[in-house]
């Protein structure tokens, strides 16, 4: 009978110990891309890294903060209506799409922006960065 007891107070000690591990991953905040360190690169490095080998990119870039430079092409608002700034370098097909997370952003078209934000990899449309700020905040 003493056996079982123990068995049943390592089982309790299991399941109060995974549940307020559960509940701490749970409720941790999300990471700002302003608390990270990032790399900087120029929209031809990143988006010339991606056209060549988009896996040895992602192995690189992916989910890592990245500072990137360019010129803005356009601005447009996406279907959560958080702005997207599109950045382009010396080659105008060759992209990088900054979803800004705060609103307010000021940009404009031919100006030459620098933002931070979270690589997500690529699509047609480009290179993709998400919870993007201004690099100079």
């Amino acid at each position: 009978m003493n056996k079982w007891k123990i068995v049943l107070w390592v089982i309790v000690i299991a399941i109060l110990t995974g549940s307020i591990v559960a509940y701490r991953m749970w409720n941790k905040p999300p990471t700002l891309v302003e608390d990270v360190k990032a790399m900087s690169v120029s929209v031809a490095e990143i988006t010339g890294a991606y056209a060549a080998d988009e896996t040895k990119a992602n192995e690189e870039y992916l989910n890592r903060a990245i500072v990137v430079t360019g010129t803005v092409s356009e601005m447009e608002e996406n279907q959560d209506g958080k702005l997207v700034v599109i950045l382009a370098g010396d080659d105008p097909m060759a992209t990088v799409q900054c979803t800004m997370r705060d609103k307010g952003i000021n940009a404009e078209t031919g100006a030459t922006m620098t933002v931070k934000g979270f690589c997500n990899g690529s699509s047609i449309f480009g290179v993709l960065l998400s919870d993007c700020v201004p690099a100079n905040r």
